[in-house]
């Protein structure tokens, strides 16, 4: 298990590189984040580098249809989206200036194509390969919490908006890595469910959370009205399928 460990810290050196490189291909060459997001592909690029290097460790990502999978689907695709609006309603009740985008179905409409390809490249590296993978040694719980803390920190250019909403963001990426473990429970972690559950989560963000998360303190104070939220799912979660979260092997 100690070769695991390193390879799996490769994968993830991998993912940070992958996503510097492709961050600053996007910016030299201008283009739009609106047409597709480049960085997004770093974590499949580092799978197919780490699998490339290390045979062992080959994951193959899993993509079936069946009813188990269609309920789960439309989980993903409904709660995320049902939590950034309680997150809104909350805000509301506290007095914070909650805006939604002009155009906001167009804009949606315009960049689906790219956001469900981008959810899908990121959920290749980190659902369907790091978490299975770290899942061979650890619990499902401290699988998830390793990988929604890699996968905030990865996120580097959020760094930018400060500690504060970096903390915030930390909080909702380690709880949406929770709830997502659950939900792909007994679906070999499908491809399906977790980038759809991605999809939906980044269009929460495009219909709540304007300009890239930089719209003012006001958004960085609903951001951590957000993470709460999502911590206290995923806290009600855990608790609730304790055996699930506590035991190694995954399903």
């Amino acid at each position: 298990m100690y070769k695991i460990n390193w390879k799996l810290f490769l994968f993830v050196v991998f993912a940070f590189v992958f996503v510097t490189v492709l961050a600053i291909i996007q910016i030299t060459t201008n283009i739009g984040f609106e047409i597709i997001v480049l960085p997004q592909f770093a974590p499949a690029l580092a799978y197919l580098l780490t699998i490339l290097l290390f045979k062992d460790l080959f994951k193959p990502i899993k993509i079936n249809f069946n009813k188990i999978v269609f309920v789960k689907a439309f989980i993903a695709i409904i709660f995320p989206l049902a939590l950034f609006i309680l997150t809104c309603c909350i805000g509301v009740l506290v007095g914070i200036d909650v805006k939604l985008k002009d155009n906001l179905f167009s804009i949606i409409i315009a960049g689906l194509i790219a956001i469900i390809i981008g959810a899908t490249a990121e959920e290749i590296g980190w659902r369907s390969f790091f978490q299975p993978t770290l899942e061979q040694k650890y619990s499902v719980l401290m699988s998830s919490l390793i990988v929604g803390f890699v996968w905030g920190i990865w996120h580097i250019a959020y760094f930018r908006n400060g500690i504060i909403f970096m903390s915030g963001f930390l909080i909702f990426t380690i709880s949406y890595s929770i709830i997502i473990a659950f939900l792909l429970r007994n679906t070999q972690f499908n491809i399906i469910i977790s980038s759809l559950f991605h999809v939906s989560i980044n269009i929460g963000f495009a219909i709540f959370f304007t300009d890239g998360f930089t719209d003012g303190v006001g958004n960085i104070k609903l951001f951590l009205i957000n993470g709460f939220v999502w911590l206290i799912a995923a806290i009600v979660i855990t608790l609730s399928n304790k055996n699930y979260y506590l035991k190694n092997k995954y399903e």
